[in-house]
């Protein structure tokens, strides 16, 4: 099915699947938001490269719906891996959706860790010293390179600057600035975007078949994202009435609250880049409503009704002041500062800003 399935950034995916199969560079860095695609682009390469049905940019799996994929177990030593349901696709495919195929190399921050481990590190480099067995070239993908440890990054300095013969090496990132310049300075960076509202709206509506008015709905909250997206149609439901209410009350917050609200909305790295975003596009919301008159996009009429009295009670100085730090603690999470830290000093900055310090 080719790369016709993937959502978004078709310009990006283009030009690199068609340099891949043809003059493929030594070393790819994919940079972008969190949950856009990029680790599905890459898959979407090794199908490309080892693909033994049709190689090339028609390869036969379908990376973006792949029912043996979805099957798998979440592993990221998934060489134990096996399908757990019939696919048409060639047995190469099937065994890149599995992490069994003997040239591609998959490695990703475990979900119960914070960090890719430099024992995953060591591993990926041994196992790119063995010469290809299936054809002749190899595709060694690293996910979540943000997590990447200093050791980690310095021990793969050397396979990245002269990576083993016939290999292409695909690093994905939310966060470039997280890595070594050493390392950055020796990729080639492919930049992906957020999706269009109408991309992710119309995946809601053909995937998961629903009215266009709830998919337009959940577009607006799952910020350029169609991982966020199918989240929000499952049921779950992002914190902004709680962040509202809390931000609502942050002229009182002291540190004893700033703390409570810290562990409680940016206790983890991915929680906290997902609600400091989350508060950056609700003070981007209220600064319009100000400023333009615009009609607040807002999931509840209660949601509405507390937007609409921080609005009116904040000058604009202030709202942009907060939506500016929003920005910087998003952007320092994601260059690996400590996530809960970065939420205590916002919301101690925000306190002191509607105090008028």
């Amino acid at each position: 099915m080719s790369f016709r399935g993937i959502v978004g950034n078709k310009g990006q995916i283009a030009a690199l699947a068609a340099e891949i199969v043809h003059r493929p560079y030594h070393a790819y860095l994919l940079i972008g938001p969190a949950s856009i695609g990029k680790a599905l682009v890459a898959h979407a390469l090794a199908h490309s490269v080892l693909c033994e049905r049709s190689p090339g940019e028609e390869f036969c799996c379908t990376p973006e719906n792949c029912a043996v994929r979805s099957s798998a177990p979440a592993t990221t030593s998934a060489r134990t891996a096996r399908p757990a349901v019939h696919c048409d696709c060639c047995p190469a495919c099937v065994q890149i959706a599995t992490g069994v195929h003997p040239d591609f190399i998959y490695i990703a921050r475990n979900p119960k860790r914070t960090e890719v481990l430099i024992e995953q590190v060591r591993d990926f480099i041994e196992r790119l010293a063995v010469r290809p067995s299936r054809g002749t070239r190899r595709v060694a993908i690293i996910d979540d390179a943000e997590t990447l440890n200093i050791p980690a990054q310095n021990a793969l300095l050397k396979t990245i600057e002269e990576p083993p013969a016939h290999t292409v090496i695909l690093m994905v990132t939310k966060s470039e600035r997280a890595l070594l310049d050493t390392i950055r300075s020796r990729m080639r960076p492919i930049r992906f975007g957020p999706l269009q509202a109408a991309e992710v709206q119309a995946v809601l509506t053909a995937r998961l078949g629903i009215p266009p008015e709830r998919a337009a709905a959940i577009t607006r909250l799952a910020r350029g994202s169609v991982m966020r997206a199918f989240a929000l149609a499952d049921g779950a439901v992002p914190p902004i009435a709680e962040l509202l209410k809390a931000l609502n009350r942050a002229a009182q917050t002291g540190f004893v609250e700033a703390n409570a609200l810290a562990q409680q909305f940016f206790g983890t790295r991915e929680q906290a880049t997902d609600n400091f975003e989350l508060i950056a596009r609700i003070l981007e919301e209220m600064l319009c409503f100000k400023l333009l008159q615009a009609e607040l996009n807002a999931a509840s009429p209660e949601v509405a009704r507390m937007m609409t009295q921080f609005a009116q009670t904040t000058d604009t100085g202030t709202l942009a002041e907060l939506l500016e730090r929003a920005l910087d603690a998003h952007a320092a999470v994601n260059e690996m500062a400590n996530p809960r830290l970065q939420g205590e000093n916002w919301w101690m900055t925000a306190g002191a800003a509607l105090r008028g310090r």
